[in-house]
């Protein structure tokens, strides 16, 4: 399955954010996988991971607190899911 075609849950700020637009609890899903794709979030996310991982101990070496700060960002704007990963 190619990266455009797989299917994401959303992000726990699109969540939050939904819930702010629409009171009917139903519609907040779909609403904030929208959030996310319009946003460009998700895509985001997922490069920050993945130069975390291939590159995160050089990256470490020379400013560790700028992994520090990427590593927070993707706990703060990231899904449930990557949140257990860590």
């Amino acid at each position: 399955m190619t990266p455009g075609l797989m299917k994401h849950k959303a992000t726990a700020g699109a969540l939050r954010a939904a819930s702010e637009i629409e009171p009917n609890p139903a519609l907040r899903q779909s609403i904030a996988e929208i959030i996310d794709r319009q946003a460009g979030l998700r895509d985001i996310l997922e490069l920050l991971e993945n130069i975390i991982s291939e590159a995160g101990d050089l990256i470490e070496g020379r400013s560790p607190e700028l992994v520090v700060h990427a590593r927070a960002a993707i706990r703060t704007y990231g899904d449930v899911t990557a949140r257990r990963a860590e």
